[in-house]
């Protein structure tokens, strides 16, 4: 069973795109909006951490500096008004 999902406001020139990106993959506009959105989600979502030291990998990967603006724990002390 499927939804239905309504796009309104479409910038002219990406549903144009779309028309012809989907018309070089000889699809409809709605199956290739269907494919780009399978394939955006695919590659974007990873899965859920099962462990905590799962879950401290993945935030060391996004822990850091911030250009020249200092470590993203500053940042936040920072912005709490911690300092």
């Amino acid at each position: 069973m499927g939804t239905t999902l309504t796009i309104r406001n479409l910038d002219q020139t990406v549903k144009q795109k779309l028309r012809l990106r989907a018309a070089s993959h000889q699809r409809s506009m709605e199956a290739e909006a269907r494919e780009i959105l399978r394939k955006a989600l695919e590659e974007t979502i990873p899965p859920a951490p099962r462990t905590p030291e799962e879950l401290r990998e993945r935030l060391r990967g996004v822990r850091g500096r911030w250009h020249d603006r200092g470590t993203t724990d500053e940042l936040m002390e920072l912005t709490r008004g911690d300092t």
